[in-house]
């Protein structure tokens, strides 16, 4: 197959705008993290100033596997496959449920 000099300039030019587009998501999607990394934070500090707790996100399965120290990355797993989450949120979920003594 051969490409003429104009096909190429047509592939190099959406390839540019495909990436500034992209960029620019990038950019958003950090932002965004940001502002809700600062939501958590103030909804943290409220809770803890009402003397309330926030509620655990894990359900009865994840939490009984989590009990065992020895069964943390399987507890992560589970919690990733019901909730489709990331392995950070997952691992930061089970980290934070075994730091509160459960």
């Amino acid at each position: 197959m051969t490409f003429t000099l104009h096909d190429l300039l047509y592939l190099g030019l959406l390839t540019l705008v495909v990436s500034v587009t992209m960029l620019g998501f990038s950019s958003r999607v950090g932002r965004l993290e940001s502002k809700i990394s600062r939501v958590e934070r103030g909804l943290t500090l409220l809770m803890e100033n009402a003397n309330l707790e926030m509620p655990s996100l894990l359900s009865e399965r994840v939490k009984q596997i989590a009990k065992d120290p020895k069964r943390k990355i399987e507890a992560i797993r589970a919690y990733r496959e019901e909730t489709g989450a990331g392995l950070k949120e997952a691992k930061e979920a089970v980290e934070e449920f075994i730091s509160r003594g459960r």
